[in-house]
């Protein structure tokens, strides 16, 4: 049963995390493109979170804490947390890859001098901290450790060790709640999509910072977990499913955000470009006076994408939605229902020729509102052997949609796909040609591994064969 796992999730998520480890994020500097970041003043702080201090992740490394080299069984943790995270953990390294040479010349392109010392790159390859908020231990070449994650250590690094502590009062002591599931795809996705200063523009990825993927199921697993599963069986249980799906959930509401942030920032009716989809534009091109084979027919986007508005449009990239749209079925079926319409009608908006800088800013609000409330019924769905076969079933019988959307909704499908297998598999045990259906899904992450070389015809015929497998389980 580990083979089989480790095949499926650990090839799916290890295959994308490859690009999405080596620069964890590149934070922007839209309004000032070459101001240095400045941590806000006390007085604009909004949490006294803000206020506390950065021990270190060394504070965190003794071997009764959590640097023991073997798992334990002492405690409810393994107390081997801080080394897993130093020897296997790319979080690790996020500060090294500053120094890396294609990490000199994208800061070359940017007029960074060195991205090692900017406080923009510093955002999210370490653990900033000014001067005043920084503990005896503190370094910032740790990179993203412990409280990057977990949150300033200064309060809670003593207490959290007494019998008796409340994780419930950790909060006001500084302490991030990663066990709310919610909160733990928020904490994600400030780097892993970008929130406030730390957005992957369309500057930052034209000077070759990498584009952001989000899914938060196969990236943990690849990371690799440093935390033990929950001790009930009732909160293990089909637990890959729910982290999947409340990490869909907070992408496309933190994806609305920040497109409205976008467009505040930019004054104007067009987000940032990062915010539409890459191959829209920057689909292959052959000269048709040559000969065209069928394989290079193939690799030209326009023959097969389906347009809901003009060619040559501005395209949203709507990877965040198409493979959560299946979840919203289940989870909010009437908010389903009223997020379709009102993507139907943002669809003709960022071009504007159909719309008005107010009517996009209407549809955008209405958006924002629903994104809010479709993340508490899913994270309260009960997920069950039926759901989650059903999930799998309605992703693969979209290959049409998908493969029409482009390379990246069906990166998302193909992650939620192996992501669902797994939770099925750990839960439920094998399904009926089980091994055909594993086999397609390692077929379809092939399929993924490169923009330039997608074949939406061929996705399309492996999502229809999965299909065809999966109906029959």
């Amino acid at each position: 049963m580990a083979v089989e796992k480790a095949v499926v999730k650990g090839r799916v998520g290890l295959g994308v995390l490859l690009v999405w480890c080596v620069f964890i994020v590149w934070p922007s500097w839209r309004t000032e493109s070459f101001a240095e970041y400045k941590e806000p003043a006390v007085s604009e702080r909004t949490s006294g979170v803000d206020l506390y201090s950065y021990m270190g992740a060394s504070s965190c490394s003794n071997s009764d804490c959590h640097g023991s080299s073997t798992a334990r069984n002492k405690f409810r943790i393994g107390q081997n947390e801080y080394y897993i995270w130093a020897q296997k953990d790319k979080h690790a390294k996020a500060y090294e890859v500053l120094t890396s040479a294609d990490a000199k010349i994208i800061a070359r392109n940017l007029k960074i001098a060195k991205p090692e010392e900017s406080a923009r790159c510093l955002a999210c390859h370490a653990v900033p901290a000014s001067p005043d908020r920084q503990g005896s231990l503190y370094d910032i070449t740790d990179s993203v450790s412990c409280e990057a994650c977990h949150g300033p250590a200064e309060k809670w690094l003593d207490p959290h060790i007494r019998p008796g502590f409340d994780p419930q009062r950790g909060a006001s002591l500084g302490m991030y709640n990663t066990k709310d599931l919610v909160k733990r795809a928020e904490k994600c996705l400030e780097c892993h999509a970008g929130t406030g200063g730390k957005e992957v523009t369309h500057e930052l990825i034209g000077a070759g910072h990498p584009r952001l993927t989000f899914e938060i199921d196969a990236y943990a697993y690849a990371m690799p977990p440093h935390w033990r599963p929950p001790q009930e069986r009732k909160d293990r249980e089909w637990l890959g499913a729910r982290v999947w799906a409340i990490g869909q959930a907070a992408a496309f509401r933190n994806e609305i955000r920040r497109l409205m942030a976008s467009r505040r920032v930019d004054s104007g009716l067009w987000p940032d470009f990062a915010h539409l989809d890459c191959f829209a534009c920057h689909h292959a091109v052959v000269d048709r006076l040559r000969g065209i084979t069928e394989q290079e027919k193939t690799e030209q986007g326009w023959r097969r994408k389906e347009y809901a508005g003009t060619p040559g449009r501005l395209v949203w990239n709507s990877s965040s939605y198409v493979v959560f749209r299946h979840v919203v079925k289940l989870a909010a079926a009437e908010e389903g229902k009223q997020l379709e319409q009102l993507l139907r009608v943002f669809h003709e908006g960022p071009a504007g020729k159909e719309s008005s800088r107010e009517s996009l800013q209407a549809t955008l609000s209405k958006l924002s509102a629903l994104s809010d409330r479709v993340v508490s019924p899913v994270a309260r769905y009960t997920f069950t052997k039926q759901s989650v076969m059903s999930l799998m079933n309605s992703i693969s019988g979209d290959g049409h949609r998908l493969a029409a959307s482009g390379f990246l909704a069906a990166e998302q499908a193909v992650l939620a796909l192996a992501s669902l297998y797994d939770t099925y598999f750990e839960t439920a045990g094998a399904m009926p040609s089980s091994q055909a259906i594993k086999d397609t899904i390692d077929a379809l992450h092939k399929a993924i591994q490169r923009g330039s070389a997608f074949d939406p015809i061929e996705f399309e015929a492996t999502m229809g064969r999965l299909h065809e497998l999966l109906s029959k389980a």
